[in-house]
């Protein structure tokens, strides 16, 4: 009997999983194996083999993880469709997950057709309509749609060092990490102008170099700091943060849930600390990844509320459901 096999790999829930090869095998263990001819289609793959008979058996693909081989990722997104975009930051690259199959969204569409675009990116967004945005070592955000085309760049007299990038539930407002700048700038969807009612004519200077960035379903804007803390704004950029925050150690990335919970990447002390609405007051309400994440950095969460973190220290996505 001839036996069809799928190794597989990603997604689960929701998504389906990633096929990376296909082999067909005889009853004799040790018998040579025929390669396969293998057509992956983005989001209906269809398989052809070279086996001598039809398989007559399949197999149901197994989700494992995590999912290794970036080179120190730092930005990680998912869009209302549970697409997830990775930012593989050594790489120079956006890896796109569409149903679970790794696309080529950015093959070819790294950098605008002015040149003007990220290196290295450090933070991904997406917004209610399906939008991308990517912000990394160069001085605008680039917007793409989910096929990976460039849509336009947002530049706001930015440096070239941006580290965080949100979007607000309306779609409305671009919130971007000026690193560089030790700001946060405030840009108008779609147009793109400066927001003048946060902070000062759309700019808003912190005391410390802020990172990550997240909007709640309220409008307040939660940024992560090197003061080792974690800040909330109203959206006219007013202080909004509790009296007493709990301590990080180097906090990268924070993420919200549909509840509003917040999620924190503390960076160095290798995990996830989870608050619960309106939380950041007393000690987090769940911990995650300790022990497993080696420099967690960015966060993000599906739409069956499980978490996903991309690992800088091991090139690795890893899923908490």
């Amino acid at each position: 009997m001839k036996r069809f096999v799928i190794a597989s790999l990603f997604i689960g829930l929701s998504l389906t999983a990633l096929v990376i090869g296909i082999s067909c095998s005889s009853q004799t263990p040790n018998a040579a194996l025929t390669a396969p001819v293998q057509t992956i289609s983005a989001i209906n793959p269809t398989y052809t083999s070279t086996c001598t008979n039809t398989p007559t058996q399949t197999a149901t693909p197994t989700p494992q993880f995590p999912v290794t081989g970036f080179n120190g990722p730092y930005a990680l997104a998912i869009d209302s469709k549970n697409n997830i975009y990775v930012g593989d930051t050594g790489n120079n690259l956006v890896k796109q997950y569409v149903n679970g199959f790794v696309s080529a969204w950015p093959s070819g569409k790294s950098k605008s057709a002015a040149g003007l675009s990220y290196t290295s990116p450090k933070a991904i967004a997406a917004d209610s309509l399906g939008n991308i945005y990517v912000v990394g070592s160069g001085s605008v955000v680039s917007k793409y749609d989910a096929n990976g085309n460039l849509v336009t760049t947002y530049a706001a007299s930015m440096s070239s060092n941006l580290s965080g990038v949100a979007v607000n539930s309306a779609s409305t407002t671009l919130y971007v990490s000026d690193t560089g700048n030790s700001q946060i700038v405030s840009i108008a969807l779609p147009a793109g102008g400066l927001n003048g009612g946060f902070g000062t004519s759309g700019k808003l200077t912190t005391a410390y170099v802020p990172y990550g960035l997240a909007v709640d379903t309220t409008g307040r804007l939660y940024a992560a700091g090197t003061d080792n803390n974690v800040h909330i704004y109203t959206s006219a950029g007013a202080n909004a943060s509790p009296a007493t925050v709990p301590g990080f150690n180097q906090p990268y990335a924070v993420a919200l849930d549909a509840s509003n919970n917040l999620f924190v990447s503390d960076t160095s002390n290798g995990q996830i600390e989870e608050f619960n609405v309106g939380g950041l007051t007393g000690s987090p309400s769940n911990i995650i990844g300790k022990g497993t994440l080696s420099i967690p950095e960015g966060i993000a969460l599906d739409s069956s509320a499980n978490v996903y973190v991309v690992d800088s220290g091991n090139g690795s996505l890893y899923q908490f459901p």
